[in-house]
């Protein structure tokens, strides 16, 4: 998840993004926390439940200037996917989230976030 990049889809990405083009290192420690305080700001303007926002968790590696970005939790990475749902509960708790024709499972001992197509009868 997270290969292809568009502009203006997710603010997360064109936080990272655009930290990149200013030569900053996304992976040390000062700017992890720059990005979590703004994508913490972000996701209370954006989610029904401001409260949620205590489940963003994710760390930046740094592997030769590529640049990996973890969610450690389900609602982390489908949030860093560009996708903010309302039920972060039921996500963190099950793993699963469905929306349109797409069912996304989350890996927590990977780390991973996949989605796979679900076909209709």
């Amino acid at each position: 998840m997270g290969s292809l990049y568009k502009w203006n889809c997710n603010p997360l990405q064109d936080f990272l993004l655009k930290s990149i083009i200013y030569n900053r290192n996304i992976s040390a420690a000062e700017l992890q926390s720059e990005a979590y305080a703004a994508f913490t700001y972000f996701l209370q303007n954006v989610l029904e439940n401001q409260n949620d926002a205590v489940y963003l968790d994710f760390k930046i590696i740094d592997k030769n200037n590529y640049f990996k970005v973890v969610g450690e939790n389900a609602i982390s990475a489908i949030w860093l996917s560009g996708i903010f749902p309302q039920n972060s509960e039921s996500i963190l708790k099950n793993n699963m989230f469905i929306i349109g024709s797409r069912k996304y499972t989350y890996n927590k001992k990977k780390k991973i976030l996949t989605y796979t197509e679900i076909k209709n009868g």
